[in-house]
C-alpha cells in the first residue's frame, strides 16, 4: 500500500479566468479535465488543454500554475497520491519533468472509473483498498502527449538539460546511488557539461544543488516530523549520517539534532 497510495480527491466546476497557484505541496496532484478548457503552465512552458486531456503536478513545483479558459472554463477532478514508488512508477508509464500532460486511452471507459472513484471516495461507500485499486486501473488509461510536449519545448536547449536534471533530483533525491554523474548517464550528457549548464542556469554547480536540495528536505523532516537525524539522513539519500550532519552544518551553520530541538513544529 505504501508504494503508491491515494491521497485525497476532489472536483471543481471552475468559473471563468479562475487560476490557481503556484503552490507547494508534499506529493502529486493529477487533474483530469471533464469538459471546458484552460492553461496549465509550469516552468516556462504553457500548455492549452481542453476536455480529455490530463495535467500532473509533481511534489515541491514552485512553477506549476493554472487557469480556466475564459468563456468555456473547464470543469475538472483532480487526485492527490504519494508513495515510496510513486516516482519509478511514473517514469515507467512515461511521465518525466517534462512530460506532464497528454490524454486518455478509451476516455468514456476510463471515466466510468474515475466517476466511481470520485464517488467511492466522497462518500466513503467502499474500503479504501478498492479506491487504490480504481486509482490503479485509472492510471493505465493515462497516455502522456509527446507531440504537445515537443511543441513546447526545444528538446536539445540547456534549459530542458537542467529542467531534467532538477527533475531527476527533485523525484529521486532520497536514492543513495543518485548522483551527478547517474542523472547525467541517464539525460545523455557529459557530467561536466551538465555542471557548466547548471551553472549557467542555477549558478550553482550540480553537485551544490543536489547537495542543497538534499539538505532542504532533511530541514523540512527536521521541522515537520519526529524522525531521528538518522533517520533523516536516510531519508534524503545519505547513507552516512555524519555525512549529512557535515553537510547540514556547512549550509545552515548549525548541527541538525540541535536544529531539530530548536525548530521542529510538532505539537
Amino acid at each position: 500500500m505504501n508504494e503508491l497510495y491515494v491521497m485525497n480527491v476532489g472536483y471543481e466546476k471552475c468559473l471563468p479566468r479562475h487560476s490557481f497557484g503556484p503552490q507547494i505541496r508534499e506529493y502529486y496532484v493529477l487533474h483530469y479535465i471533464l469538459s471546458g478548457k484552460g492553461t496549465f503552465r509550469s516552468r516556462a512552458t504553457t500548455y492549452h488543454l481542453k476536455a480529455g486531456n490530463f495535467f500532473l503536478i509533481e511534489p515541491n513545483d514552485v512553477y506549476a500554475v493554472y487557469e480556466a479558459d475564459e468563456q468555456e472554463p473547464w470543469e475538472y477532478v483532480w487526485i492527490g497520491f504519494q508513495g515510496e514508488r510513486t516516482a519509478e512508477i511514473l517514469q515507467q508509464l512515461g511521465f518525466h519533468a517534462h512530460a506532464q500532460v497528454g490524454e486518455l486511452h478509451n476516455r468514456s471507459e476510463a471515466e466510468r472509473y474515475i466517476h466511481s472513484l470520485i464517488t467511492d471516495h466522497l462518500e466513503q461507500r467502499h474500503p479504501m483498498l478498492r479506491v487504490q485499486g480504481d486509482f490503479f486501473r485509472i492510471l493505465s488509461y493515462f497516455h502522456v502527449d509527446q507531440n504537445m510536449h515537443q511543441m513546447n519545448s526545444n528538446p536539445r536547449s540547456p534549459k530542458h538539460y537542467v529542467d531534467l536534471f532538477i527533475a531527476h533530483v527533485r523525484t529521486s533525491y532520497g536514492n543513495p546511488e543518485l548522483t551527478v554523474n547517474s542523472i547525467a548517464r541517464q539525460i545523455g550528457i557529459h557530467p561536466t557539461y551538465l555542471t557548466q549548464l547548471t551553472g549557467a542556469e542555477l549558478q550553482q554547480t550540480s553537485l551544490q544543488y543536489l547537495t542543497s536540495y538534499r539538505m532542504l528536505r532533511g530541514k523540512f523532516l527536521l521541522e515537520n516530523t519526529d524522525y531521528t537525524v538518522e533517520k533523516v539522513a536516510h531519508a534524503v539519500g545519505y547513507t552516512n549520517p555524519l555525512s549529512f550532519a557535515r553537510a547540514f552544518k556547512r549550509l545552515f551553520g548549525v548541527a541538525p539534532g540541535f536544529y531539530s530541538k530548536r525548530h521542529r513544529r510538532l505539537d
